[in-house]
């Protein structure tokens, strides 16, 4: 009975074909001047762009990561020092070069011909301000690039100085906390107003109330730009099933994380394009190892070998994401592939589930041990679509072999928070992995700083010499032996790599994906027939 339960819920998800196609195009004109206006009026000239954004604004100020991943990536109003191209190959952007003066030292020489969107010089003086204002508000961020300090060494050089030793500081400097704006960002009472950045798109407005943000062409932007876009409009769209009717009706000419089940309707619509991309960016799973239950590596490792990782990406998530053979895409030159992925076995996962003391001792169709039924709690969060579908999956896949599962599903804050306080068995989260593009960062952050209990010094120590070695293939081999260590410890693991859905208007042309982005770029040539 319980196959047949899993059998239904895979035929249900496989009933829902899908048909992809990515749009292309090239901008023919250069952005018209600077607009003030609204949305979408009478203007012939004007040409917008309404972009739904999964994520509830409630501040521009680039302290909040909700806010700077808005303004850098969607809205194109703010930039950062350095950029991470789609392969992870860092390019100068506001800054135009930088070395390591010292084990704690770096200077960046800044681009001389960039002005804030008020006029004023990015220069090095506005540089530190804007860095003293997110260390100040933000205390997540030393812990995520080690940044302490910001001093000015001429009028276009800045020294950071670090907290420990990291050659990773240049790829730190991508990440979207360390968008660079203008002083007068702030008002005189020290309340961040307005996002004064350098970027091709210029702060008109934003309704705090609706989460709606509105920007307009910048005449004095530092770089030609080929686009016929004049206006962007990004609106605060949390529900998938609400960015999906927006594309649907035309209110929304650009939708991400699309609920899966919509795809086959929206690829038959004349008026949109469906594409998928593969991004740096996770399923996992991490066990409660303060547990007694996950302290035993066997229960761990049948566990994994319960779940099909191919059925969950070819027919529950529709064929959009990858099958891992790691922790990491294939695509990241820091990948290992070369490791324990334990391949979906449900004879090996009842053998090591029996020899940790779970069987069926009373024959009522679950294990149990020492007169206890096994039961675990599974927890994930709502905003992206594949995540339900896993855990429901999961759900099936450990009745199949006589565990009992609950499921809750709730927002992101939520969950952490019943995860910090270990309120759970297991928690299905996603995370971008290359939020900052280095070979140690998503270790580090969620292998070594997490809530789970789960310690390993050899890969803590690992990760330090990665993150100090200024030899790149070092870096990588740092990296790969972490991960290896990683998979064989199985207290966190991937059932299944992210896939980026999009719906667009027909309208929309130019439209890139880059993999490195947390969530997605909508690149400043994008355009509209």
């Amino acid at each position: 009975m319980k196959k047949r339960v899993l059998s239904l819920f895979l035929a249900a998800a496989l009933s829902a074909a899908m048909l992809m196609g990515c749009g292309s195009g090239t901008g023919e004109t250069k952005a018209a001047g600077n607009k003030t206006a609204g949305a979408e009026t009478a203007d012939t000239d004007e040409k917008v762009l309404r972009i739904a954004f999964p994520d509830t604004m409630t501040t521009v100020d680039i302290a909040d990561v909700t806010a700077a991943t808005m303004l850098k990536e969607v809205a194109g109003v703010c930039e950062t020092l350095v950029y991470a191209d789609s392969d992870f190959t860092l390019q100068p952007w506001l800054a135009t070069e930088w070395e390591m003066t010292g084990d704690h030292t770096w200077k960046f020489k800044l681009r001389e011909d960039v002005t804030f969107h008020d006029g004023t010089p990015m220069n090095a003086e506005a540089v530190k301000w804007s860095f003293d204002w997110v260390i100040a508000h933000n205390s997540a961020l030393a812990g995520s690039t080690y940044i302490e300090s910001v001093k000015v060494v001429d009028d276009y050089t800045v020294e950071f100085t670090t907290s420990k030793k990291t050659t990773d500081l240049p790829a730190a400097l991508s990440y979207v906390g360390t968008s660079v704006v203008a002083p007068s960002s702030v008002d005189e009472n020290g309340h961040f107003v307005r996002a004064v950045g350098t970027g091709y798109f210029m702060q008109d407005a934003f309704d705090e109330v609706s989460g709606t943000f509105e920007c307009v062409a910048y005449n004095g932007y530092w770089q030609p730009v080929e686009t016929n876009v004049t206006r962007r409009v990004v609106r605060s769209i949390t529900d998938a099933n609400a960015r999906s009717l927006a594309v649907q009706s035309g209110e929304i000419d650009v939708a991400s994380d699309i609920p899966f089940s919509d795809l086959e309707t929206l690829a038959g619509s004349e008026n949109i394009q469906v594409s998928k991309f593969n991004t740096a960016r996770t399923y996992f799973y991490e066990y409660n190892m303060k547990k007694d239950m996950f302290k035993d590596e066997r229960v761990r490792k049948a566990l994994i070998y319960a779940i099909n990782k191919e059925e969950i990406v070819n027919d529950v998530l529709f064929g959009v994401g990858g099958v891992p053979k790691g922790m990491l895409m294939d695509d990241m030159p820091w990948t290992n592939t070369e490791v324990v992925t334990y391949d979906y076995n449900v004879d090996k996962a009842r053998e090591l589930l029996a020899e940790s003391g779970y069987t069926d001792s009373d024959n009522d169709g679950y294990l149990d041990k020492d007169g206890e039924k096994m039961t675990l709690k599974i927890l994930t969060f709502t905003k992206r679509p594949g995540c339900q579908l896993i855990v429901q999956a999961t759900q099936g896949y450990f009745a199949n072999i006589g565990i009992d599962t609950s499921v809750e599903v709730l927002d992101w804050t939520a969950m952490n928070e019943l995860i910090k306080a270990g309120e759970f068995d297991m928690a299905l989260n996603s995370a971008a992995s290359a939020y900052i593009p280095t070979p140690a960062y998503y270790m580090d952050t969620y292998y070594r700083n997490n809530d789970i209990g789960y310690i390993n010094e050899a890969i803590d120590t690992l990760l330090d010499k990665c993150e100090a070695t200024t030899d790149l293939e070092e870096k990588y081999q740092y990296s790969r032996e972490a991960q290896a260590l990683a998979q064989e410890d199985a207290a966190i693991f991937t059932p299944a790599l992210y896939g980026a859905v999009f719906a667009l208007s027909d309208r929309v042309t130019n439209f890139r994906y880059n993999a490195a982005a947390h969530d997605f770029i909508v690149p400043y040539e994008t355009a509209l027939e």
